[in-house]
């Protein structure tokens, strides 16, 4: 009784210490995005969205994959640290140099390094699952972040806010540092693992198109100023989200060493449905407050807050497909999200400007929810018979 009781308070502690953290300091950053977004105007904070966008997408094609591999193998003790640290820093290196000769700018390379460098940092954090280090680092990487960007916009303009946020990665080197000295480069960890290894590159490739491609579509359809707008609605949208993605770092590694959390799950997507609602009705009223030049934002906020039960459903899915290292429903939802997010958005965004470019990504994250459901119960149903047989 003790033993279950003891473990029950720890794991109070780690949800409890990763929500103050996530919850602070996303809250400075969305701080920071609504002044950046209030001090450059709708088109320069869609040139800046764009920017961002593209290097959100080349960080990920570094990484190779290795984030979500990083956190399950990390948890179930397996030394692949400085195996995965190594293979990424050369990958890195190169895509760096390429998106230097493509678009002869420094602070995106940079940003490519950084966004690779605190991804997979924090991959191994998580799966090690020492969350006291983990607030430390992202206490220590956002405040960087703010200070060195605003000061560096002050200085230099918008290209210093790309170059402070790049900036904001250094603290997390000590995490590598110390990783790669208590471990040895091994690929036969990676070469047993193959296909769990590959299937998460493209699962992880198609989540980030699919984040991104939204944002690399509307600028040449639309044009950056409502670009900048649409970015606002997607900040809004990130805020609700803090919650379901507090509660994924801490249910990813416990699925992978196979302990159950599925009343915090349950909780989780429950909450998500009262922020839904709040959220659809007081929206429009407080960024017509703060943000009256942003009037396409306005409208759209309400449509996109409608997509946070469906996101929250499809990251405990996620969790747990990842946990069993079977990623093949994750890699065929996010290929169908994005499939049906591009066709929608040439399709709606052309008919409805904005409206229909939130219309566009509501169905495709709905059809991604109900795929992976699809997917589980007949799974578990198949596992069902075999035992009864």
């Amino acid at each position: 009784m003790w033993d279950i009781f003891r473990s029950k308070i720890t794991g109070l502690k780690d949800v409890s210490t990763i929500g103050i953290v996530d919850i602070s300091t996303n809250a400075m950053s969305v701080v920071f995005w609504l002044y950046i977004a209030s001090a450059l105007g709708a088109e320069n904070y869609g040139e800046i969205s764009y920017i961002i966008a593209i290097a959100s997408i080349v960080s990920v094609i570094s990484l190779l994959g290795t984030e979500n591999v990083m956190t399950v193998l990390a948890a179930k003790k397996v030394k692949v640290q400085s195996t995965l640290y190594f293979l990424v820093a050369i990958s890195s290196s190169i895509t760096s140099i390429i998106v230097f000769i493509i678009f002869d700018s420094f602070e995106i390379s940079f940003l490519v390094i950084s966004y690779v460098i605190i991804s997979l940092t924090l991959s191994d954090i998580i799966g090690r699952k020492i969350f006291v280090q983990y607030a430390k680092y992202v206490v220590a990487n956002k405040i960087l972040m703010v200070t060195s960007a605003l000061g560096l916009y002050f200085l230099i303009g918008n290209e210093g806010v790309i170059l402070g946020i790049a900036i904001s990665a250094f603290p997390y080197f000590f995490m590598i540092y110390k990783s790669c000295k208590e471990t040895k480069i091994d690929f036969s960890i990676i070469r047993e693992r193959t296909k769990f290894v590959v299937t998460n590159y493209a699962i992880t490739l198609s989540t980030s198109f699919g984040g991104s491609t939204d944002k690399l579509l509307i600028a040449p359809l639309l044009g950056f100023a409502l670009l900048g707008n649409y970015q606002l609605g997607i900040q809004f949208l990130a805020m609700l989200n803090i919650l379901p993605a507090i509660v994924f770092k801490y249910v990813l590694p416990h699925d992978a060493s196979g302990e159950s959390s599925t009343k915090l799950k349950l909780i989780t997507i429950l909450a998500s449905g009262i922020i839904t609602i709040i959220a659809f009705f007081i929206s429009p009223l407080i960024v017509s407050q703060i943000f009256p030049g942003y009037l396409q934002a306005i409208e759209i906020i309400p449509i996109l807050s409608l997509s946070l039960i469906p996101s929250t459903v499809i990251l405990f899915y996620t969790s747990k497909f990842l946990g069993n290292e079977d990623n093949i429903p994750i890699f065929v939802g996010s290929i169908l999200y994005l499939i049906i997010l591009v066709v929608l958005i040439i399709i709606l965004g052309k008919m409805y400007d904005l409206l229909g470019i939130a219309i566009a990504f509501n169905i495709a994250i709905t059809t991604q929810m109900v795929y992976l459901i699809i997917i589980q119960k007949w799974r578990s149903q198949r596992f069902q018979e075999k035992n009864e047989k």
